[in-house]
């Protein structure tokens, strides 16, 4: 996927690897704000080239800050030895000064090199540090946001190319490549989308009675419609809600007050699609929770063994909420391994009123 650019119009050309996760992906945006308003000496801004997995790739497709997309195939053509060679040239023939590894796999360490990149930046771990030549310690989790981490690498490989770093972001919106994309909109209550997932393990994941709580409240109380998305395993949660809240359950949008099961039967751009019409999100530290926010829709993540300092949805309009008086916490488990789970002490209640506070709430500037 490549775009026409002027050619004199870019100095230097940069490649950005983006994470491989949904909301680390996400957040790399801040990164491309920062690359995308570098300068040299001729005020001349850098090309900007992005390979990402091929899942993600159309969330920046339309991108203003990036030049070109590199999209990596993990399962077809950049599977194991063989791929890992591919790739490589893939990225050589992009022609870059540098890159910067959002991956923290030794893998990735290893395209780099094998690409001849001159310029590898990207934090020494998975034993990789050898092979960068813009290496830097870890952070300790949640010493940084994760964003933050990504544009320090930025920083780094913008003084290695000699290209100036700009004070403050260049675009206001954090996915402005999605901004052509047009809501979902449908008749009917105002929509709150729930995302009940979380792909890395349920030491994350609200449960389920608090969870069914919520729905019984936001469509009996708040005459909502409460639209479940998320990947295929959501749909046995969401018959878990049904039973557990006695909310009926329906696949279609039309209608009144209810809940919407939608899990497995949107792709990516059809989720931005309906975030973009929803009124809020609920939903655990995940992908949809990063992208709600960056759309700039009122966004609260629950977060059980996953530290919001490290990775709290970014936007205009977000809010976390945590259980309170757990040391164990954060504790990056999949799977929790105390007598008392966190997150069952995040009651519905909770969660509702932190919404309804942000729904009233000014989204921030900037």
């Amino acid at each position: 996927m490549t775009r026409a650019t002027d050619p004199a119009a870019a100095a230097v050309r940069l490649l950005v690897a983006a994470p491989n996760w949904l909301g680390d992906a996400v957040m790399t945006s801040p990164l491309l704000d920062l690359l995308a308003g570098a300068r040299d000496h001729r005020d001349r801004p850098p090309t900007v080239i992005l390979a990402i997995r091929r899942r993600w790739a159309p969330l920046f497709k339309d991108d203003p800050r990036v030049a070109e997309i590199l999209p990596m195939a993990r399962t077809g053509r950049h599977r194991g030895v063989a791929g890992l060679w591919r790739l490589a040239a893939d990225w050589r023939r992009a022609r870059c000064a540098g890159v910067v590894l959002g991956p923290p796999s030794l893998r990735m360490g290893l395209v780099a090199r094998l690409a001849g990149l001159r310029h590898r930046a990207g934090y020494r771990t998975d034993g990789r540090g050898v092979l960068l030549n813009h290496g830097l310690a870890v952070p300790r989790r949640g010493e940084w946001h994760h964003a933050d981490e990504l544009t320090e690498l930025g920083r780094t490989l913008l003084a290695a190319v000699d290209l100036s770093v700009p004070g403050m972001p260049l675009v206001p919106d954090i996915l402005p490549g999605c901004a052509q994309v047009a809501p979902f909109l449908a008749a009917g209550p105002p929509v709150w989308i729930l995302a009940p997932g979380a792909t890395y393990g349920e030491a994350k994941v609200w449960p389920l009675g608090p969870a069914a709580a919520f729905v019984a409240e936001a469509v009996r109380t708040a005459g909502r419609r409460v639209v479940v998305l998320g990947d295929a395993q959501a749909a046995a949660v969401t018959r878990d809600l049904t039973r557990e809240s006695g909310v009926p359950c329906r696949e279609e949008m039309a209608g009144g007050a209810g809940l919407v099961d939608l899990a497995g039967k949107t792709n990516l751009m059809e989720a931005v699609s309906f975030l973009k019409g929803a009124e809020a999100f609920v939903g655990n530290d995940s992908g949809l929770m990063h992208l709600a926010g960056a759309l700039g829709v009122p966004t609260v993540g629950i977060f059980g063994s996953s530290n919001p300092d490290w990775t709290a949805p970014r936007g205009p309009r977000t809010a976390v909420v945590a259980a309170d008086g757990f040391p164990c916490r954060p504790c990056y488990l999949r799977r929790c391994d105390q007598p008392v789970f966190c997150l069952d002490q995040v009651p519905a209640s909770r969660v509702m009123s932190i919404l309804m506070d942000l729904l009233d709430r000014p989204p921030k500037e900037g």
